[in-house]
């Protein structure tokens, strides 16, 4: 499994870490429409913010000012960017999917970009 990654605003002191979204790598990220929609909607309400992705491993750190363990203190905020693109009308959510039922903590959210399969209509019209 590669290095996974999650958002951290140093200025704000919040972090998105997909929780429940299934995503954890750079390819998946990236890949996955939610992901993509989540990260892009969170740096556009937070322009002049210090963020960076930051890996799970050792691999490099990018705050001088920070250290890991000050980041899991910060405020977490994938519920909130996900309700925010849900009432936007960006994501749609389609319920939960639970892995074991003896355990329903463990799950993953099942959201779905609304721009997917969308028909827009041409400009000019």
């Amino acid at each position: 499994m590669g290095v996974g990654f999650y958002l951290v605003n140093a200025t704000k002191r919040e972090r998105l870490t997909f929780a429940h979204i299934n995503v954890n790598t750079r390819w998946e990220i990236a890949g996955n429409p939610v992901a993509s929609s989540m990260v892009a909607w969170y740096l556009l309400h937070n322009l002049g913010d210090v963020i960076s992705f930051a890996p799970d491993d050792a691999s490099f750190w990018p705050f001088a000012a920070l250290t890991r363990e000050e980041v899991w203190d910060f405020r977490e905020v994938t519920e909130e960017v996900v309700r925010g693109l849900i009432e936007e009308g960006l994501l749609i959510d389609q319920g939960r999917i639970t892995f074991d039922p003896a355990d329903p903590d463990v799950y993953t959210r099942n959201l779905a970009s609304a721009w997917m399969g969308c028909v827009f209509p041409e400009s000019g019209d």
